[in-house]
């Protein structure tokens, strides 16, 4: 199976919507995944298998300078196969090589084990935990990354 990474366009919408609402419990409205693409159509990519959408990642920079990735998802029938980690260091050389950024950070579920060891692996740490994160009441990890 080859993968291909690119910038997502208006007319992944759609698809990048229905791996949401795959992906989270709550997910993000289809106007705010618009409002990111807009935003930072560079930080907005998706993979695709065989011609087919199956995962995506999005970011932006924020006032103090560091890169938030916003959001990662991977199809569940495509996990465990290396995508989540080729989205996140792709995200991050686009930050690093167009925005001249090298700190960034995510939140995540506290009892979402599988992409805190992926997060983990890739260099992030723990920073603090935020109360109350998600619409479920569930904490969320703001987790860090200095590559500095």
């Amino acid at each position: 199976m080859s993968i291909n990474i690119r910038q997502a366009n208006l007319e992944d919408i759609d698809k990048v919507y229905e791996l949401e609402t795959l992906c989270f419990k709550d997910p993000y409205p289809k106007k705010l995944l618009f409002l990111l693409l807009s935003l930072y159509p560079e930080l907005f990519l998706v993979a695709e298998a065989d011609h087919r959408i199956v995962g995506y990642v999005s970011g932006l920079i924020r006032r103090d300078g560091y890169g938030h990735i916003v959001s990662i998802c991977v199809h569940p029938e495509h996990r465990g196969k290396g995508l989540g980690t080729l989205m996140m260091r792709s995200i991050e050389i686009i930050l690093k090589e167009n925005f001249g950024i090298c700190r960034y950070l995510l939140e995540v579920r506290v009892s979402n084990n599988a992409a805190i060891k992926l997060y983990h692996k890739l260099g992030y740490s723990i920073d603090k935990t935020i109360p109350k994160y998600y619409l479920d009441g569930e904490d969320a990890y703001l987790m860090i990354k200095d590559s500095c």
